[in-house]
């Protein structure tokens, strides 16, 4: 059962000192936590994209590129490409010389993003994302599997006789995920034959299981083979030492700090936070948070909902949380979390 580790790259102050770690710094960071992550044993490694925003990453491949010559074994991915804001001829090039200088270890989670409003920056119409969306997934998965493309879409110019280079390390390229946060995204990944990742800060970790059981059940309608269907779920995580009720005292100003300002990005008006978001040790909670013990119980409880899951995704980076203590709870759960989890990630169909 791969794991993975996330970073979306937010620039935001410690909340107990109102600091900001410097941009060079915090980039020097994500490269050097994955690093860690392959030391420590993890499957993946997944970065972030959003443009306009205290969200700093925006060029995921680049980063990706100087990552691959740190490391040897580790899983390049996204966490989410925002594919509609880009030309899919220019994703396939720029994805597939990261694949290559990594030996053949990228791959994406491709999405259409949570800013509506950057859709006009980029001269789109917002009412044309779900076209976007599809048009970039179908093209770049045919760019990379094709050479000699010709192609029609809704919304982007036709192709004729392309090919791109470089071309992708393996055959077909780097897998495409697809981000699903309801069951209407999970019948649209189901149709278009990728996995999907399931972001429990969209949707609840309770509607997981429903878009998990609906993906599942699309996958079969399409007459594909049910054992192929490929689930992931992302969660917000910290495990640390003590009782569980004194991790949650620590963490939950850097954790209610971040989704606080998420909401706010999205217009949400200030107090609006949604208990189960603001509070972090209840059977609701939208993330895990507590000693390895208690972490490790719910994690297995959540999944079990779910029907099982083919990958895990934590994301430990957020909200200002120190450089140090976001590689000790990397460590945490590595070494102490993992283990007691291995038998129950195994996914079910």
């Amino acid at each position: 059962m791969p794991v993975g580790v996330v970073t979306l790259g937010d620039i935001l102050p410690d909340p107990r000192t109102g600091l900001i770690e410097p941009e060079p710094r915090r980039f020097r960071g994500f490269v050097e936590h994955a690093v860690e992550a392959e030391a420590l044993g993890y499957d993946s490694y997944h970065l972030g994209q959003h443009h306009f925003s205290d969200y700093a990453l925006s060029a995921p491949p680049v980063l990706m590129a100087a990552i691959a010559e740190r490391t040897r074994r580790i899983e390049l991915s996204t966490a989410v490409s925002v594919v509609t804001h880009d030309d899919p001829v220019k994703l396939a090039e720029d994805y597939a010389t990261a694949d290559l200088l990594s030996g053949g270890r990228v791959s994406l989670i491709a999405g259409r993003g949570v800013y509506r409003a950057h859709y006009a920056q980029f001269g789109q119409d917002p009412d044309d994302s779900e076209a976007l969306l599809v048009d970039a997934v179908a093209l770049l998965k045919r760019l990379w599997r094709e050479e000699n493309v010709t192609w029609q879409g809704r919304v982007r110019p036709p192709l004729a006789g392309v090919t791109t280079r470089p071309r992708p390390f393996r055959p077909g390229g780097p897998t495409v995920w697809m981000s699903a946060s309801s069951p209407e995204s999970a019948v649209r990944a189901a149709g278009l034959h990728c996995p999907i990742m399931i972001p429990t800060v969209s949707c609840g970790w309770r509607k997981a299981a429903e878009i998990a059981h609906r993906y599942r059940q699309a996958w079969r309608d399409e007459g594909l083979d049910p054992a192929a269907a490929q689930v992931g779920l992302h969660l917000h995580l910290f495990v640390g030492e003590g009782s569980s009720e004194a991790v949650a005292a620590y963490w939950k100003p850097f954790h209610v700090g971040y989704l606080t300002w998420v909401f706010a990005e999205f217009g949400r008006p200030p107090g609006s936070l949604p208990a189960t978001h603001s509070e972090l040790r209840t059977p609701e909670a939208q993330a895990v948070c507590g000693n390895a013990r208690d972490v490790a119980a719910e994690v297995r409880r959540r999944l079990a909902l779910m029907g099982g899951a083919d990958r895990l995704l934590i994301q430990f980076d957020h909200g200002g949380l120190p450089y140090d203590e976001v590689s000790a709870g990397m460590q945490r759960f590595a070494e102490q979390v993992r283990p007691e989890l291995e038998v129950g990630l195994a996914a079910t169909t």
